[in-house]
């Protein structure tokens, strides 16, 4: 194993001490974290359920990538392309996507949820990064495993970076449906002039 491989395990290391520390905090103030599927019933439940495979494939693949392991069943790794550059400059995304994320998390204090949460709903949360940006966690994440994928370029960082972002835009879109029914007078004003992953770097002045 490389450093660069040392440091990729260290990163995904970061990242889940960073999930679950602030998942246990809130836990422990009495607000339920985990709500994918709650509610839920048939197709929909185990669909939203499937959230989980995309953590539980970054880790499968981050450690086969790092030590160069056959991927099982389905073969050995098969790399689309071999460039330093892009090694490095997948390995400066993850370090970005951990300071988002950290970032993310102390925004959203006591709000942070993993799903949707139909029964407790605090204040729109619109300081600190979230000033910049509506969906840091959601933005970390794919810029996590776009870093993974430039550093190790394998067809199957490709498939789950693709997965990923596609799972993300289908729970952003349900949970800005709640959030417009939830703050109409705040969230279609702040959802206007705040992009969805990408940072503004000057803030649009509102028409009102």
């Amino acid at each position: 194993m490389t450093f660069f491989d040392v440091y990729a395990i260290i990163i995904l290391a970061t990242f889940y001490t960073l999930l679950l520390s602030k998942s246990y905090l809130v836990n422990r103030k009495g607000q339920k974290v985990v709500r994918l599927g709650q509610g839920k019933n048939g197709f929909a439940r185990y669909l939203e359920l499937f959230y989980y495979l995309g953590l539980l494939l970054l880790t499968y693949l981050v450690v086969v990538s790092a030590t160069n392991c056959p991927v099982v069943i389905i073969g050995p790794l098969i790399y689309l392309f071999d460039s330093l550059i892009l090694t490095v400059i997948g390995f400066i995304l993850l370090n970005v996507s951990v300071i988002i994320f950290a970032f993310a998390l102390a925004a959203l204090n006591e709000s942070w949820r993993i799903g949707i949460d139909h029964d407790n709903h605090g204040p729109l949360v619109t300081h600190g990064i979230f000033k910049w940006m509506r969906n840091p966690t959601y933005g970390a994440i794919i810029i996590l495993f776009t870093g993974y994928f430039l550093s190790y370029s394998n067809f199957f960082f490709l498939g789950a970076l693709i997965f990923i972002i596609a799972s993300f835009n289908h729970q952003i879109r349900k949970e800005e449906i709640l959030l417009e029914k939830l703050y109409p007078d705040t969230y279609p004003e702040y959802k206007a002039h705040t992009p969805k992953y990408g940072f503004s770097l000057i803030k649009k002045q509102s028409r009102h």
